[in-house]
């Protein structure tokens, strides 16, 4: 199965809404969390995200802030991926067969996961990667 990585906006519009998001990104499954950009706001708000989460990676612009996001995200934070694995950037996929069809041909080629940009798609992507089969529903109203 493929990883996901998310790339979210560097810039805070509502950190409710962020940190709302990530913690639904979580549950949906997703992998890692990166930032767009490396100041000071993103620091912070990667702080933010590693309190708020238990489970997801934190993947860091530098090995500067390393050492306190390690200790935020008890373990949790990485700069770039690992060395036996690897990773793509694609774009958002514009729907649900588009995003099945990219995990299944990545799967294949030997990817072990995809970065993604933000998209308030990608939590139903997650939590629902298949296209929907309503075929039990058709068979049984005839």
């Amino acid at each position: 199965m493929i990883k996901v990585a998310v790339i979210m906006p560097g810039e805070m519009g509502d950190a409710a809404d962020l940190l709302v998001d990530v913690r639904a990104l979580e549950a949906a499954g997703a992998e890692m969390i990166g930032l767009e950009g490396d100041g000071i706001e993103q620091r912070i708000l990667l702080g933010a995200i590693a309190a708020v989460t238990h489970r997801i990676k934190l993947l860091l612009p530098d090995v500067e802030v390393e050492p306190i996001l390690q200790r935020l995200s008890r373990g949790r934070s990485a700069v770039g991926h690992p060395v036996d694995e690897t990773w793509i950037s694609i774009p958002m996929p514009a729907d649900r067969e588009s995003w099945a069809a990219t995990m299944r041909d990545q799967e294949a080629a030997g990817v072990t996961g995809v970065i993604v940009p933000w998209d308030p798609r990608l939590i139903d992507l997650l939590r629902n990667p298949e296209p929907e089969d309503r075929s039990d529903l058709l068979m049984s109203t005839g």
